[in-house]
């Protein structure tokens, strides 16, 4: 990860370690469903989303979600595993 472009780590302690369940899109809207280590659910919801990138990403174990620069007016998140 890019030290000069990072912002910061989204979330609460739960997010570590926490497992990706589904992804879910409606048009520009994604819903990403996750189950913690304690096996409580958690959603994050993302509006207005310009695109994603991803490789089959349920199942993968997140470290963190993480905040990087971009170009105004986006933000980007990173799912770190």
């Amino acid at each position: 990860m890019d030290n000069e472009k990072f912002i910061g780590y989204i979330g609460d302690y739960r997010i570590h370690d926490s497992k990706i369940k589904a992804i879910e899109s409606d048009k520009a809207n994604i819903q990403v469903s996750l189950i913690s280590e304690d096996r409580e659910s958690i959603i994050i919801k993302f509006v207005e989303v310009k695109s994603v990138k991803s490789n089959s990403p349920e199942g993968m174990i997140i470290y963190s979600i993480s905040e990087m620069k971009e170009q105004l007016p986006f933000r980007k998140f990173v799912f770190v595993n």
